[in-house]
């Protein structure tokens, strides 16, 4: 599973569900969804749904905050980090889409 995969999954996941297809394109891998009110506690749950459903990735509790969910590139980077399948010792993945996209 690669961040690029998750990326773009978590992206029409959102689009589709929370924004009713987002056909003006609005929505980005860097779009606040807290502070836009995309996201809330209640579609937090859903999407911790579907992330456990498509991924087989289980997110603690504690690991549910604003940092993590601010955005699709971090929700992208925090799917990968709790994965199974994910090495501790290779670099942080999160940050690699996020720079390639504000360039």
């Amino acid at each position: 599973m690669k961040q690029g995969e998750v990326e773009l999954a978590l992206l029409e996941f959102i689009r589709e569900e929370f924004l009713w297809g987002d056909e003006d394109r609005e929505l980005t891998l860097s779009t606040p969804l807290l502070e836009w009110g995309i996201i809330d506690s209640l579609r937090t749950a859903v999407l911790l749904t579907h992330v456990r459903e498509r991924f087989g990735v289980y997110v603690s509790h504690a690991k549910v905050n604003s940092r993590n969910f601010r955005d699709i590139t971090s929700i992208a980077g925090l799917v990968l980090a709790e994965s199974p399948e994910h090495d501790p010792q290779a670099e942080p993945v999160a940050a690699s889409t996020a720079d390639r996209e504000n360039s």
